[in-house]
Formats: C-alpha cells, structure tokens, sequence
C-alpha cells in the first residue's frame, strides 16, 4: 500500500482522500498508516483553519436563516393587519441579517 497522504478524522484516518481506516490496531491498514508516521510523517489535521472558519460561518448562516424564516410571519402580520412587529424581534432579525454571509 502507498501512502501519499493522512488525513486525521474522529475515527481514524483518511488515506490518500479517498481509503477510511479506523482507529483500531487490528485493522490491518492501521499498521501502514502507523509505519508512515514513524517514517517521520505527520497526519493533516481534520480541518483546515480556513475549513474551521468556514464551517462556523455556514452555521451562523443556517441559524440565522432559520431564524428570520421562524419570524417571518411577524413580517406578514405588520403588511396585513398593522400589527407592529415586536421591537426585539425587529433587532434579532436585523442583527442575524448582518450575520449572515457569503
């Protein structure tokens, strides 16, 4: 078996991005990735920082959306019967629009 790359996962390892291997000594793959380290390797971490960041964003994105879609209804009730939006509805919403990004 060629090892070109190790990924760390919470399992285990990602072989050559493709190939899951457990961490687990009686998987016989688990020796060729432990031969690989003391060969003076190092496994890449499970994620990038840009890949941690950008997994924090998407859900600040996902919470946010959810949000104003779970307040929407306020929205409609104001434009039909004059009803005002809460104050602190209106500054959540306005608050988790600036938090949502692309």
């Amino acid at each position: 078996m060629t090892i070109e790359t190790v990924k760390l996962q919470d399992s285990g390892y990602l072989i050559n991005g493709s190939m899951s291997v457990p961490n687990d000594p009686a998987n016989r793959h688990y020796s060729y990735v432990q031969e690989w380290i003391a060969e003076g390797n190092t496994p890449a971490p499970e994620f990038t920082d840009a890949e941690i960041v950008a997994n924090a964003q998407s859900k600040v994105n996902s919470e946010s959306l959810a949000y104003l879609t779970e307040t929407d209804w306020y929205v409609t009730r104001e434009s039909e019967t004059g009803v005002l939006v809460p104050v602190a509805v209106t500054q959540a919403r306005t608050a988790a629009r600036a938090a949502i990004t692309t």
